[in-house]
C-alpha cells in the first residue's frame, strides 16, 4: 500500500498596495485553500528587496496589481520579475482595471493571466478556489509541470 504525502504548501507572492485585499485573500485561503502561504509586498522596491533577501525560496504564483500607486506600477514591474524568475514563476495579474490597453500590455510582457479583483465576497471565494485548482493542476498531479512564462 503506498502512503500519501502530505500536502505542500503553496507560496503566492501578492504584490497589492491595498491592504483590504490581502486580508480578504487571507481570511478566504485560511478556509478555502489552507495549502497556501501568501506573501504581500506594497510596492516594487519592497518586492525586489524581499525577492532578494528570500532567493533560495521564490514564490510559486505571483499575483500582480497593475495600479502599485506608486512610480513603478505593476506593469513596469512585470518584465524584472519575469528576468529575475527567467519564465519559471507564472505571473498572474489581478486589477481593477479592465483597460484593453493595459490587458495587451500585460500580456506581451509575460504575464500569464489577466483577471479582475472581485467585487464581493462570494467573488473572492471563486477567485481563491480557482488559485487553488490552479496548484492542484499544475503542482499536485504526477507527470503535470506548471506552465512557464
Amino acid at each position: 500500500m503506498e502512503s500519501i504525502k502530505p500536502l505542500e504548501s503553496f507560496h503566492i507572492l501578492v504584490v497589492d498596495d491595498e491592504p483590504p485585499i490581502f486580508d480578504f485573500l487571507c481570511r478566504i485561503a485560511a478556509k478555502d485553500f489552507p495549502e497556501a502561504r501568501l506573501t504581500n509586498t506594497r510596492s516594487a522596491p519592497e518586492t525586489l528587496e524581499h525577492l532578494d533577501s528570500h532567493a533560495d525560496q521564490p514564490p510559486q504564483l505571483v499575483l500582480l496589481d497593475i495600479d502599485l500607486r506608486a512610480a513603478t506600477d505593476g506593469l513596469s514591474l512585470l518584465p524584472e520579475l519575469r528576468g529575475r524568475f527567467k519564465g519559471r514563476v507564472p505571473i498572474i495579474m489581478l486589477s481593477y482595471l479592465d483597460e484593453e490597453a493595459k490587458i495587451e500590455q500585460a500580456y506581451e510582457q509575460g504575464a500569464v493571466a489577466y483577471t479582475q479583483k472581485p467585487e464581493d465576497m462570494e467573488g473572492w471565494h471563486e477567485y481563491v478556489s480557482m488559485l487553488r485548482d490552479y496548484w492542484h493542476r499544475s503542482a499536485r498531479l504526477p507527470g503535470v509541470s506548471p506552465p512557464t512564462n
